[in-house]
């Protein structure tokens, strides 16, 4: 199905732990991959750490690491590259490819208060109709305002409260002496 319970597949790899040779690689990759799919929740870390070392080490799951660690450090271009030699692992899983645009998306949002189309078709793997039709649809929800091929991101109210910085925040040099021992 399309569920994911995270503590209950943490109690599955847990087993996997206990009884190695019980694992099935199948129901491991489609936890995986379903916890991939929660980004930017820690899903996938956590249930990494519970696979078997010879099987982090084997293909599929040394790919989806891979894919893993790109998303997690917002390689999104080089995420699409892996993922376009790897999609037979998350066939079965529907919403796969949309999850991981929904994270970029995120931190898009968060990084970002403009940016070219060709660099967001990029960055979500979208080009063409795709592309055109996913920015219209932000602009309808999420207020974005296209320019030429620059697109102003809305929602940044929080980004700019976050940038302002008011003066109780702000520390001057002497206040340090006492943290520093001098």
């Amino acid at each position: 199905g399309g569920s994911f319970d995270l503590s209950t597949n943490l109690v599955l790899l847990r087993m996997y732990q206990f009884f190695p040779d019980r694992t099935n690689s199948t129901v491991l990759v489609k936890v995986l991959v379903k916890a991939l799919m929660q980004l930017p929740g820690t899903d996938f870390t956590q249930c990494a750490y519970l696979v078997p070392q010879r099987f982090q080490l084997e293909e599929p799951i040394a790919n989806l690491l891979t894919l893993a660690q790109h998303a997690e450090c917002m390689q999104f271009k080089e995420f699409w590259e892996v993922a376009s030699k790897c999609k037979y692992l998350w066939e079965s899983v529907p919403g796969f490819e949309q999850s991981i645009r929904d994270f970029a998306l995120h931190a898009i949002n968060l990084t970002f208060s403009q940016i070219r189309k060709q660099k967001l078709g990029e960055i979500l793997s979208l080009e063409g109709g795709e592309l055109d039709a996913l920015v219209k649809d932000r602009a309808a929800k999420s207020g974005w305002k296209v320019t030429g091929d620059v697109i102003q991101l809305g929602g940044n109210e929080l980004k700019s409260k976050l940038g302002k910085s008011s003066g109780s925040n702000v520390l001057d040099f002497a206040q340090y002496g006492p943290l520093l021992g001098m």
